[in-house]
């Protein structure tokens, strides 16, 4: 008796079918295959482009999510308050010469007794952990120094622009009646506090408590201010100003927001052709944006999407997905759900078969944001989420494409100003991991069947990076045009084989321009590197851009590619001819493919977007 082989176990589940002929069709070339001891060639074909399919719908997920998340960081409100003074007279402790002046042994700063003890607390410098003790040992150097009436002063200006760089506006700093002749030099801080944070409008809904991290009795920093606009910015129906009003007492302050806003939720509908020729290449999609649905400075996105071929030629997607945010001061909290689905006809030799997939992704993140000054931000995000898919040949489902996984994510955010010029950084490393009932093995009912835990249980390090320098080349003794250049690498490195549908994929228009995306490079390791110039055509609201890019991939699975490397470039236009209507267009050609690499050329692609 012939055992039955492997592949004709692959296909043990069924759902509902609505084609029960075509069922027995399948189930008869399963079973004549298993009689001969090999699995039918139509089976085997079908089995391999359904695979070859879901693994390519997940990197393009991937590749688009990817893109996304980079936009969200890069497109991210920037609020820079003035006042934020640079350090560099602070740098120096040379005093000017001068007489009389007078040897100082000691320099004591304090907070005067006459103010309330709550904000005597705020400017305590004593200890380590005291939010001034930079002030005090600022102060300290100029101990043995001979100072005179321009040195006390010079040391005022000083110290004053060292806690303004810090984001101390409303802290001053004052020189109490003194006797210099006994070698102490005594100073007093006078702690800026917030006394009130309101709207305007007190008639206005919601709440600013969610986007500031700071509250009454805290000491008025503007870069928890700046923290606060931007959380509040993040709505895009929301424009936000702010002012600082003296309060009653010495120090104290008000926070006065001034919040003007226009409609509170939009439509958005899209068209564009980057989906596979397998499943349809048009693509259409249809959201709703809520903003502020809570009062809490949130938003809300539930979207649709469908193939544009209305599944004409047996192929079509179609998905869900739903996103929402809150933010809390200097954490931003998200969470998402998608859902996807895809059909195709397959031709096998004797008979035509139904290859279909699923899949469903639910995510939660956290940010929060541990540094920033008027150059620089810092942030840590966390991520945690569970994937479930499933692949189908006419209804019978394939048990060891079943996947149902989890993965959890640490990264590192940064961005960083360069005069007019901005750089976004993010370092992240991905883990799989068995929460949630993770998968750690292949599903299958053949006995001894090989490990695949290191699969599962991956290990992933993510770099991103994008720099956007703006500037102008001049055109004669008046006329300059402006030019924007865009630089974006993304790079994945792992040690383990890893599953397909984790794997790093190049060529398409999300990755390597001039290649149409129904074949890519696809791996463990790599990275691609894009680059664009842009120039604003007038003030017409349209842009002429160039790209060039490229990218390579490595590791197990790039044994079996016929290359590892793809160049391209791209020309576009992109724009606004009317309000709510937004446009991109562009070609492609390659510059470098392996040979037998296919591809067609020039590989073209738009999108068109309407908002409503």
């Amino acid at each position: 008796m012939q055992s039955v082989p492997v592949c004709a176990f692959e296909l043990m589940r069924h759902r509902h079918s609505s084609s029960l002929a075509r069922l027995l069709g399948a189930t008869a070339s399963l079973l004549a295959g298993a009689a001969l001891g090999q699995t039918p060639p139509d089976v085997e074909e079908a089995l391999r482009r359904s695979r070859a399919e879901q693994n390519q719908q997940r990197q393009r997920e991937r590749n688009i999510e990817q893109a996304d998340e980079r936009a969200r960081q890069v497109q991210a409100p920037n609020v820079s308050l003035d006042g934020a003074a640079a350090e560099r007279e602070a740098l120096s402790t040379q005093l000017p010469t001068e007489s009389p002046c007078f040897a100082i042994t000691r320099v004591q700063l304090s907070v005067p007794e006459a103010l309330p003890g709550s904000i005597r607390a705020l400017g305590a410098s004593a200890l380590p952990m005291d939010t001034f003790r930079f002030a005090q040992e600022y102060l300290d150097q100029y101990a043995g120094q001979c100072v005179g009436r321009d040195g006390v002063n010079t040391i005022v200006r000083r110290l004053g622009a060292r806690i303004l760089g810090r984001g101390y506006t409303t802290t001053r700093v004052a020189v109490p009646e003194q006797d210099l002749s006994t070698g102490v030099l005594r100073f007093s801080l006078i702690p800026g506090v917030i006394r009130e944070i309101r709207f305007a409008d007190e008639t206005l809904r919601g709440s600013w408590k969610s986007a500031f991290p700071a509250r009454p009795g805290d000491l008025l920093n503007v870069r928890d201010l700046e923290q606060g606009l931007e959380q509040m910015k993040r709505v895009p129906s929301q424009d936000v100003e702010m002012q600082i009003v003296p309060g009653e007492l010495p120090g104290e302050s008000d926070v006065v927001i001034t919040v003007r806003r226009t409609k509170a939720w939009k439509l958005i509908a899209s068209l564009d052709d980057s989906g596979n020729t397998a499943t349809g290449k048009l693509q259409g999609n249809f959201s709703l944006g809520i903003d502020n649905p809570l009062g809490l400075n949130d938003l809300l996105n539930i979207g649709y999407g469908h193939d544009a071929n209305v599944n004409q030629g047996g192929r079509g997607t179609r998905g869900f997905n739903a996103f929402y945010t809150v933010p809390w001061g200097d954490w931003t909290f998200a969470a998402s759900a998608n859902s996807s689905d895809y059909f195709q006809r397959i031709a096998g030799v004797n008979q035509v078969f139904e290859s279909s997939g699923n899949a469903k992704n639910a995510e939660l993140r956290a940010m929060y944001l541990f540094q920033r000054d008027q150059f620089q931000k810092n942030s840590l995000q966390f991520r945690i989420g569970h994937r479930w898919s499933h692949a189908f040949i006419e209804d019978t489902e394939i048990l060891n494409q079943q996947r149902s996984t989890t993965f959890a994510e640490i990264g590192w955010l940064h961005r960083h100003y360069f005069g007019s010029a901005q750089f976004d950084l993010s370092l992240a490393y991905r883990f799989g991991v068995p929460w949630l009932n993770g998968q750690t093995q292949v599903k299958t009912i053949v006995p001894d069947a090989p490990s695949q835990r290191d699969k599962f249980l991956y290990r992933i390090g993510l770099l991103d990076a994008t720099l956007s320098v703006p500037f102008a080349v001049p055109l004669s003794a008046e006329r300059r045009l402006p030019l924007r250049y865009t630089t974006t690498f993304h790079g994945q490195y792992s040690e383990r084989q890893l599953l397909a549908s984790e794997f790093l994929s190049i060529g398409n228009r999300w990755t390597v321009r001039g290649f149409g995306g129904d074949v890519t490079l696809a791996a463990e390791r790599g990275f691609y590197w894009r680059n664009d110039l842009e120039v604003p055509l007038g003030n017409t609201g349209h842009s002429f851009y160039v790209g060039l890019d490229a990218g390579t991939v490595s590791g197990p699975s790039a044994a079996y590619l016929p290359g590892k490397t793809l160049a391209g470039t791209a020309i576009g236009l992109r724009g606004s001819p009317v309000k709510g209507l937004y446009y991109d267009v562009f070609l492609g050609w390659a510059l470098y493919k392996p040979d037998g690499f296919p591809n067609r050329s020039p590989a073209g692609g738009f999108s068109l977007t309407l908002q409503y």
